[in-house]
């Protein structure tokens, strides 16, 4: 029998940002961790940490756009045919979600994790001399209409209410090809916010993983939960194909995956998986300064030192894992509208991931009213990577029973049910 105050189910980022925190507080922590590392949507994705994304996907207009896009299997928003009862009902409530006091909700409750964490990420660089391509040169939209652009600016003031630092700035002309050269001359204006900011996932998770493990948390790698023995309205213990594990206190930290295992448990949660692509490859000759988000076609570029990577679109197929080429062939096309040089042939890695997708774009991250020692840190939606050092450092706080550096009450499970 494996004992440890915390158990932390879940090795990807949100669970390691968990356990830092955790640990950091004199806290003995395992993660269990199913692998491999690759299925994980903290692998491969664009790397972004952007405060500027406090705005949920909610509003009139996505939905109005994606009932075109529904079954165009390119569009950035694609459902592939299903008969899902919970999609249904996923879908229903992101429909109720678009009332501009839930937005409003929801945008406030985004913002605290988000500006939270990006100052978080500069402690953590500092401190832990953490290695992953951190960068601080910004995040640029950009837009190949001028109408597309202007309109971009209602959402620009609605982010800039929450705080003046996250105005961004508006490029066109001379100064956004000044700002970002690898643009082509047929791109209308950009959006650039200076306080967003990059790295590379993959290295990010190894990096911190290392540090961990040199913090004396324990790694239990290609563990699966198999069930849970329940006692006193508390998790006794966590059965895994590789035995079992106690803890005083549970932290599921599964990203989509997460309902799959409390099913188990008698517990829903408002998550479905949206499947997002990516393909990372060479740099080509004239490669993005920083991370330029083609906003109208939903695709991100975001370069490093070594490499270069392409991704972004929406799918909505349950959890069929299936690669969908067309939607590859869709982020080469975004590209190519966008930039002088879109992408190179030398591709070292195709990806699709899981991302755990709330129909408010709020996660859940709160105590379970049916056993008292289960923690939820889940639900980030397309936000992991941004939210994670904040979702950390609040779990840790509510689990030592601490004042919370931000407001907990937007993430309780009762208040972001399906």
């Amino acid at each position: 029998m494996n004992k440890s105050d915390v158990i932390v189910i879940g090795g990807g980022i949100i669970g390691l940002s968990c356990a830092y925190y955790l640990t950091k507080e004199g806290k003995a922590v395992t993660i269990i961790d199913k692998g491999p590392a690759f299925d994980a949507s903290s692998h491969a994705n664009c790397g972004l940490v952007s405060p500027s994304h406090a705005l949920p996907l909610n509003s009139p207009q996505l939905l109005l756009k994606a009932t075109k896009w529904l079954f165009q299997s390119d569009s950035p928003f694609y459902i592939r045919p299903q008969i899902n009862p919970q999609f249904v009902t996923w879908m229903v409530g992101f429909a109720l979600n678009v009332a501009k006091q839930k937005v409003m909700h929801s945008m406030h409750g985004r913002n605290q994790l988000l500006m939270a964490s990006r100052k978080l990420y500069d402690h953590w660089f500092e401190e832990e001399q953490l290695e992953c391509n951190w960068s601080k040169a910004g995040i640029i939209f950009v837009f190949k209409h001028k109408k597309t652009f202007e309109n971009y600016q209602l959402k620009d003031e609605q982010i800039g209410l929450l705080d003046p630092a996250l105005k961004a700035l508006p490029l066109t002309g001379d100064a956004l090809f000044k700002k970002e050269p690898a643009l082509n001359e047929t791109v209308h204006g950009g959006w650039w916010y200076e306080i967003d900011a990059s790295l590379k996932p993959d290295e990010l998770v190894r990096s911190l993983k290392v540090r961990l493990g040199e913090m004396g948390v324990n790694f239990s790698n290609e563990t699966s939960v198999i069930d849970f023995d329940l006692k006193g309205g508390e998790i006794d213990a966590v059965k895994t194909n590789r035995g079992d594990f106690r803890g005083d206190y549970v932290v599921l930290a599964t990203g989509a995956w997460s309902p799959l295992l409390t099913k188990r448990l008698k517990i829903k949660l408002p998550i479905i998986p949206g499947k997002g692509y990516s393909l990372t490859m060479n740099k080509p000759g004239i490669s993005p300064s920083m991370p330029c988000i083609m906003e109208e076609k939903k695709v991100v570029a975001t370069p490093w030192n070594e490499s270069y990577r392409l991704g972004g679109t929406m799918e909505f197929a349950g959890y069929n894992a299936t690669m969908n080429r067309v939607r590859f062939r869709a982020l080469k096309k975004a590209a190519e509208i966008y930039l002088k040089n879109p992408y190179t042939d030398h591709v070292t890695e195709e990806w699709f991931g899981w991302r755990p997708m709330t129909n408010n774009g709020l996660p859940v991250i709160d105590f379970s009213d049916q056993y008292k020692n289960l923690v939820f840190a889940c639900g980030h939606s397309m936000l992991g990577l941004s939210m994670a050092p904040s979702t950390g450092k609040l779990v840790s706080e509510m689990i030592i029973d601490k004042e919370t550096h931000i407001n907990p009450s937007f993430y309780k499970l009762r208040g972001n049910l399906n």
